[in-house]
């Protein structure tokens, strides 16, 4: 695993590359792994996904990478900042955890922690926010326990699965990360 960016116990984070694609594109058609989400709201061709990849990683605005399953060495999802705004030094983060086998073992929760310390202590944001489902409990629960707190709900603003969907806005402040979080992740995920 000689790419790895970043790391903790039991999932790292490398460069997304062009070989990750068609696993992106199995999960991104995939209905349990959209449930709640835009994403598969169409099918999409592996050119489409590869578009979007391509055009995503490109942008100065995006940090995306691929999680890897440490114990084998297999990619299983994705987790990111985007629309990155250097003025006002916030970012959204964005998470998909696509390998089904890999759902109710921690993996998200570390992810978000990894990807909040790298927001954080490298990038030196300000602000880090996401969107949520309001039905999707598992990340909601996932986004609480890595340090994000509610901030709002968009009444009835995703329509998914023949009907709509609260939004929960979740964000949180670097002041708060730092109060709380920073010193337990710096001894996680610092490279040593």
């Amino acid at each position: 695993m000689s790419d790895i960016f970043l790391q903790g116990e039991k999932i790292a984070f490398r460069p997304v590359s062009k070989d990750d694609y068609s696993l992106i594109y199995e999960w991104f058609n995939d209905p349990e792994v959209t449930y709640f989400m835009f994403t598969g709201q169409r099918p999409t061709s592996l050119e489409k996904v590869s578009e979007i990849m391509d055009t995503d990683l490109k942008s100065e605005r995006n940090v995306i990478f691929t999680i890897i399953d440490k114990a084998n060495n297999q990619a299983i999802g994705l987790c990111g900042l985007y629309e990155i705004n250097n003025t006002a030094q916030k970012a959204e983060m964005r998470i998909i955890i696509g390998n089904k086998d890999s759902w109710g073992r921690g993996y998200g929760t570390e992810s978000v922690e990894i990807i909040n310390y790298y927001g954080f202590d490298r990038l030196n944001l300000h602000r880090i926010y996401l969107g949520v489902t309001g039905e999707n409990i598992g990340a909601i629960k996932t986004y609480e326990k890595a340090g994000y707190l509610h901030e709002g709900v968009l009444k009835e603003d995703i329509y998914r699965n023949s009907r709509y969907y609260d939004s929960i806005r979740m964000g949180f402040l670097r002041e708060y990360y730092y109060e709380i979080f920073f010193k337990d992740h710096q001894k996680k995920f610092a490279i040593k």
